[in-house]
C-alpha cells in the first residue's frame, strides 16, 4: 500500500506542478480560451485525486486546494485562500504544522510526515500522511509549499479494531489466551533480570454460578473479577483472561534470588484470594479462587512446560478444597508424569484384559450367603496390582469410566444367566457399582436394556450401586433413569451411605431397596459412640423406609453381634469373606 501511494504521489506532484504554471501563471503563448480550458482540465484531475492537494504560499497562505480541502474544511473555496492553518485547526495542531512547513522551505527538502491534527469543532483527532516540498512558482519567486495528504484515520481505527479483536477478550477486556502466550514466549526466550512466574487463578465452582443465577451473572462476575485483578498488579505484571474462569497473570523482573521472588510472588497471589472472596455479585453468591505459581528464570524453559508447571499446581489447590494456592515442585511433576503413564496404560487394559472381576459375598444374620458384589480389580503387567481408588477416579475423570463400566455390567450379567440355570445360585443377586459419569450418559437405560436381553439374565437378581453424591445431581432426571430400570424389575442400593450429603426428601422420592452403611463407621462402631450413634440411626432410618440395610466392612464377631442387636440383617466384609475371583468364591467361604 505505501508504495502505491507514494508512486501515487509523485503522479500528482507532476500534475500540480504543471497546474502551478498553468493556474497561477500565464504564458504569453496562451490566450485567455486555451488557458480557461487548460484550467478546467487540471482542475477536473485533482479534484478527482482522492487525497488533500494544497499549495501555501511562502508566508503559509493557502493560495490553491482542491475540492477534497473544501470538503474537509466544510468551506468553499473563496473562505480558504489567503488563510493559514490556524482559521481551520485547533492551535496546536496549526502550530505543528507550521513548523514542518517552514522546515521544508528552509531546507528545500521534500519531507513526508505523519501528522496528528484536530479540526476546529472537533475533538476526534485526524492521522494525515503528508508529502511536503517546496515548488517555485515563478523564476526568481520564493518557493511555495505544495503538500499532499491522505488520511489514515479511519484506516488506524479498523486496524486497532481488529487488533483489539484477535488479541484481547471481548467480554473482560483483558488480553487474551494468544497474547499472553506470545508475551511469556518472550519472557522464556530472552532474559529479563532474573525470575518470573505465571500465576493461574481460577475461581472456584464458577458452574453454579451459570447454573444458578444465569450467564449474565456469571459474566457480570467474571468482569467485576477481571477489575479486581487489574488494579492490584502493577505495571510489571500481565493479566489475560486464559478461559472462561481462568485468568493468568505473568510477572516479570522478580529477581534474581529464588526465594525473594517466591516471598513476593505469594504475598500478591494472597492478597488476590484475599480480594477475591470479597466479591459478591447481585445475590450474594460466596466467591473464592484458586491460584496455581510456577517460577522460572531467564531463557531455555519451554512455554508449554512453563504454564503445564502451573496448571499442576492449580490442580493441586484445587485438590486441597480451593480457595488456596499452590506451588509448583518437581514431587508434583514426578506425579503427575506417573498419572499421565497410569492413564495411558488403563486406555490399553480393556484391550489387553489387564481387568477383571472379583466379588465378595453378602450374607444375612442366619450366615445365607443372599448375593455378592462385583468389584474391579486391574492387575497391571509391570506394576502389579493397581489400587481401585487409584484407577477409578482416573477412568471417571477421563471417561473410560463408560466403556469399563459397561463390561462390568456385561460380566455380572452373564454370570447372573449362568446362575439362572443352577439351583444352587439362582437366588443369588449380584451388586455392581455404577459410576456417576456412566449413569449420566444418554444411553445408559438403553444399554442395560440391550444387555440383559443380550444375556437373558434375570433383571431382578441386579442390583446397581448408586452414590449420595449422584442422587444430589440432577434429582428429577437420575429418578427418571431409576424408574425406567426399576420397570424392568433392576434393583438399587445407595452405597457408602452416611459419606456424603443427600437430602432425605430425595431418599424417600426414589425407588430403593437397600441402604448400605460405610465400613468407616463399622469399623469405630465399638469404640466410638458418635459412630455407634451414626449407625444406629442409619438401621432406624432403612427400616422407617422400608429398606435392607447392608452394613459394610464387618471383620469381627463384636461388630457383628452389635448390629443383629441393632436390627441390621445384612453383611459384607473380611469376616466373611474377601473379594475374590468367581471360581474361587464359594471355595473360599
Amino acid at each position: 500500500m505505501a508504495i502505491w501511494w507514494l508512486g501515487g504521489v509523485l503522479i500528482v506532484v507532476l500534475v500540480i506542478a504543471l497546474a502551478g504554471n498553468v493556474l497561477l501563471r500565464r504564458r504569453e503563448s496562451l490566450n485567455r480560451q486555451q488557458l480557461s480550458t487548460h484550467e478546467h482540465m487540471l482542475t477536473s484531475i485533482l479534484d478527482s485525486v482522492d487525497a488533500y492537494i494544497y499549495i501555501k504560499t511562502p508566508d503559509l497562505k493557502y493560495r490553491y486546494v482542491n475540492h477534497q480541502i473544501c470538503d474537509l474544511f466544510a468551506r468553499p473555496v473563496d473562505q480558504i485562500i489567503g488563510q493559514g492553518d490556524d482559521a481551520f485547526f485547533d492551535a496546536a495542531s496549526a502550530a505543528e504544522m507550521a513548523e514542518v512547513d517552514r522546515r521544508v522551505l528552509a531546507t528545500g527538502k521534500k519531507t513526508t510526515v505523519e501528522e496528528h491534527n484536530v479540526l476546529q469543532g472537533e475533538e476526534r483527532v485526524r492521522t494525515f500522511l503528508s508529502v511536503k516540498m517546496p515548488l517555485v512558482m515563478s523564476p526568481g519567486e520564493a518557493p511555495s509549499l505544495c503538500g499532499i495528504s491522505t488520511e489514515l484515520t479511519d484506516y488506524l481505527e479498523m486496524q486497532s479494531r481488529t487488533h483489539h479483536l484477535a488479541f484481547y477478550d471481548a467480554l473482560a477486556g483483558l488480553p487474551n489466551r494468544r497474547l499472553l502466550l506470545e508475551s511469556l514466549a518472550e519472557a522464556t526466550h530472552c532474559p529479563s533480570g532474573g525470575y518470573s512466574a505465571p500465576l493461574i487463578v481460577d475461581l472456584d465452582n464458577f458452574r453454579l454460578v451459570n447454573d444458578i443465577q444465569g450467564h449474565d451473572s456469571g459474566d457480570q462476575l467474571l468482569i467485576n473479577v477481571a477489575e479486581n485483578l487489574q488494579q492490584r498488579l502493577t505495571e510489571d505484571a500481565t493479566l489475560a483472561r486464559f478461559s472462561s474462569d481462568e485468568f493468568v497473570i505473568l510477572i516479570n523482573r522478580l529477581g534474581e534470588q529464588q526465594h525473594d521472588a517466591a516471598s513476593y510472588v505469594e504475598r500478591v497471589a494472597r492478597q488476590l484470594l484475599d480480594n477475591i472472596s470479597q466479591l459478591r455479585n447481585d445475590r450474594a453468591l460466596p466467591i473464592t479462587a484458586s491460584v496455581g505459581i510456577t517460577l522460572f528464570n531467564g531463557a531455555g524453559n519451554p512455554m508449554n512446560g512453563v504454564l503445564q508447571q502451573a496448571d499442576m499446581a492449580l490442580q493441586q489447590a484445587k485438590s486441597a478444597g480451593g480457595n488456596t494456592l499452590r506451588f509448583f515442585n518437581v514431587d508434583m511433576q514426578t506425579s503427575v508424569l506417573e498419572r499421565a503413564s497410569l492413564e495411558g496404560d488403563l486406555h490399553q487394559a480393556l484391550q489387553r484384559q489387564e481387568l477383571a472381576l472379583h466379588y465378595q459375598v453378602q450374607v444375612d444374620h442366619q450366615g445365607v450367603t443372599t448375593g455378592v458384589e462385583a468389584l474391579l480389580r486391574w492387575y497391571h503387567p509391570q506394576r502389579g496390582w493397581v489400587s481401585p481408588g487409584t484407577f477409578i477416579p482416573l477412568a471417571e475423570e477421563n471417561g473410560l469410566i463408560v466403556p469399563i463400566g459397561y463390561w462390568v455390567l456385561r460380566c455380572a450379567c452373564e454370570q447372573l444367566a449362568k446362575w439362572s440355570h443352577q439351583t444352587a445360585y439362582a437366588a443369588l443377586t449380584i451388586s455392581v457399582n455404577v459410576s456417576s459419569v456412566q449413569f449420566q450418559q444418554p444411553e445408559f437405560v438403553r444399554n442395560v436394556e440391550a444387555l440383559l436381553a443380550e444375556t437373558q439374565a434375570p433383571p431382578g437378581r441386579l442390583v446397581l450401586e448408586v452414590t449420595e453424591s449422584l442422587l444430589m445431581r440432577e434429582p428429577t432426571r437420575v429418578r427418571n433413569t431409576m424408574l425406567k430400570l426399576r420397570a424392568q424389575g433392576i434393583r438399587f442400593a445407595l452405597d457408602d451411605f452416611g459419606t456424603g450429603y443427600s437430602s432425605l426428601s430425595y431418599l424417600k422420592r426414589l425407588p430403593l431397596d437397600e441402604l448400605k452403611i460405610d465400613q468407616s463407621f463399622i469399623r469405630e462402631l465399638l469404640t466410638d459412640k458418635t459412630d455407634a450413634a451414626i449407625v444406629d440411626t442409619t438401621i432406624l432410618l432403612a427400616i422407617s423406609l422400608g429398606l435392607t440395610v447392608v452394613a459394610e466392612g464387618v471383620e469381627k464377631k463384636e461388630q457383628l453381634d452389635w448390629l443383629k442387636g441393632h436390627g441390621c440383617y445384612r453383611y459384607q466384609g473380611y469376616l466373611f469373606g474377601r473379594p475374590t475371583p468367581i471360581e474361587y468364591l464359594f471355595e473360599s467361604y
